[in-house]
């Protein structure tokens, strides 16, 4: 089978105070057990090749390395990382291949080691250009170093570039929030971009801090600030084919597409989950690695030596047809282009039309097509698609309660 390859690095300098990822901050390590450590990226190899041995597969469709902050790893870490993986499995001929760094680690050096290993599409979180709004959530970057990592990349990188920007942060004005999207035209290569709504999980920094009232928030101001971004974006030439994600035509991450298509990934690393489908038979194994990472390290080895993947120290859920089915519906509805009727038939052996209720003016469907949040469309074939629109994507958790 093909797979697609996600590779957690779950360190970082320093968390930002609205992460609620895996990831382990500078003052949080403790021993060499906990640091990013070569014994971890031998543990990352040995793992994908226990995977790749188990599961037979024959390829990997794309790569992303994500974290926590993964371009804290030296030169020789990233090689080592990326020549044990193709070791495991080939990389699909002009697969995507992507790495996430931060813009403070962005160096002539360090992007001459991406090209080197094979890396052909970097992702950089800036989530805004104002400084301000940076420090109200503990954001190590500032916008002159963003700014600078842009132009290095402008002028040092030749391969796919996405950013990440989140709305709503506190402090950050209306006029600058407009205004870093106009900056963004001096950096052509920016093929894609994500634009998230600020998020505040329990528990996390950011929302202590909103809770003892030492921060302002607003999810009216942040709903509203996504709106016009997404307004802005698309005037640019970004259209948006998923919930959070625009591109240039062409451009859409493909990695992140086979999780939305229901296809088979594998997830490495310490916190790191993967989902290996097996529609014949309506189900799917998922898993997460523990997030411990002494743990982590001992439970490879050992599942190594002796060649046996129940010794991977993880949880592990199977997934029946029916969760399948609706993971399949939530996924689909959150991409603008929908889920195909045939392709859901040949999945479940079920009609989509029926399941959604757009076979019947009292459906679930037909209502949200008839209140014009979705569309229905006919294609060479017979086949058909359906989908929620601009406005029926900004409602889709209300859908997808009522699709339950």
């Amino acid at each position: 089978m093909k797979a697609s390859l996600y590779i957690h690095i779950p360190f970082c300098k320093k968390k930002c105070d609205y992460c609620d990822f895996f990831s382990i901050g500078e003052k949080d390590r403790r021993g060499k057990s906990n640091d990013l450590s070569d014994s971890y990226i031998e543990a990352l190899v040995k793992e994908a090749k226990i995977y790749a041995d188990y599961y037979k597969i024959s390829e990997w469709e794309s790569l992303y390395v994500g974290g926590g902050t993964p371009s804290l790893l030296s030169s020789s870490q990233i090689a080592a990382l990326f020549s044990g993986i193709k070791k495991a499995a080939p990389v699909t001929e002009n697969a995507e291949v992507t790495f996430e760094m931060n813009p403070d680690d962005v160096s002539g050096e360090f992007l001459k080691s991406c090209e080197k290993a094979g890396i052909n599409r970097l992702s950089m979180g800036i989530q805004a250009l104002d400084d301000a709004a940076l420090s109200s959530v503990g954001r190590g970057s500032s916008v002159q170093v963003i700014l600078t990592a842009l132009e290095t990349l402008k002028n040092h990188w030749s391969g796919r570039l996405s950013v990440d920007f989140i709305a709503g942060l506190p402090h950050h004005t209306w006029k600058s929030f407009e205004n870093q999207f106009e900056t963004l035209k001096n950096y052509p290569g920016i093929d894609h971009i994500s634009l998230y709504t600020l998020t505040v999980e329990e528990n996390t920094p950011l929302w202590k801090k909103i809770e003892d009232g030492k921060i302002s928030f607003s999810y009216e101001k942040a709903d509203k600030m996504w709106l016009k971004g997404r307004n802005i974006l698309e005037k640019m030439g970004y259209f948006q084919y998923e919930v959070s994600n625009f591109a240039k035509k062409g451009c859409e991450a493909r990695h992140n597409s086979a999780y939305w298509r229901q296809e088979s990934y594998v997830g490495i690393g310490s916190g790191a989950s993967g989902t290996v489908y097996d529609f014949e038979k309506g189900q799917a194994v998922r898993w997460t690695d523990t997030l411990s990472i002494p743990a982590y390290l001992a439970s490879v080895d050992k599942s190594f030596s002796i060649g046996e993947i129940e010794f991977l120290k993880r949880s592990v859920e199977k997934i029946d047809e029916k969760t399948l089915e609706f993971e399949f519906l939530m996924l689909g509805f959150r991409q603008l282009c929908g889920v195909r009727e045939s392709e859901f038939e040949k999945r479940f052996g079920n009609s989509l039309g029926k399941r959604i209720g757009s076979d019947r003016s009292d459906g679930l469907f037909f209502q949200w097509k008839k209140k014009g949040l979705a569309v229905e469309q006919k294609i060479p074939g017979g086949d058909k698609i359906y989908a929620l629109n601009r406005r029926g994507i900004l409602l889709l958790n209300r859908f997808l309660e009522e699709l339950i």
